[in-house]
């Protein structure tokens, strides 16, 4: 993980992997739908993904702006691999244009599962702003309690096999729907280290 020196070489692994499990994903108490895949790429492409100092957390380190930028980069990378996926299962209910609609949407991203996040209090990545905020999350008002919630997991280095693509959210005539509450990602991903 240490020896990868760009972000290329992690795009590079992720996109070596293979789809496990894909569908159109609803939204709850809405009309609006995603397309979901479920990437294997292995215990080193994980850790490369989300863990490494050149990894997808990092590029949002470097700049707020950087991080949707590589975001893009790797969904531009793994599309045909998700479009071939759907291709060599047959499935037609999955048109091609209404995948590639939720896939180019400006809230489409990778990430990892939620539940990868282990539940303990240590310290994996000793980024210092990030170190800071975990150290400090249960002090001050509760407001800024509250607004530091994430700061403790996003310096954890999670492990697993998987990463998720999620698409933008459609409206039932395949408009983007942006989620509000999605709107600082980029923000808590450079701040936090998650979102």
């Amino acid at each position: 993980m240490l020896a990868l020196t760009s972000f290329d070489e992690v795009i590079e692994q992720v996109a070596a992997g293979s789809i496990d499990r894909f569908e159109f994903e609803p939204r709850r108490n809405s009309e609006c739908h995603r397309i979901f895949f479920r990437l294997r790429v292995g215990k080193t492409a994980y850790d490369s993904f989300f863990n490494s100092p050149v990894g997808y957390r990092a590029q949002y380190c470097i700049d707020i702006k950087n991080g949707p930028k590589q975001n893009r980069r790797l969904i531009e990378a793994i599309t045909p691999l998700c479009l071939q996926s759907i291709n060599q299962r047959g499935e037609n209910d999955y048109p091609r244009e209404k995948v590639l609609a939720s896939l180019s949407g400006a809230d489409a991203k990778v990430w990892i599962n939620d539940t990868d996040w282990p539940a303990i209090d240590e310290i994996h990545i000793n980024y210092a702003p990030w170190v800071a905020k975990a150290k400090n999350a249960s002090l001050g008002t509760m407001a800024e309690q509250v607004a530091r919630t994430k700061a403790a997991s996003g310096v954890l280095a999670p492990e697993n096999t998987h990463i998720e693509i999620k698409g933008a959210w459609l409206t039932p005539d395949n408009r983007e729907w942006r989620d509000p509450g999605k709107a600082q990602r980029a923000e808590e991903i450079h701040d936090y280290g998650t979102a």
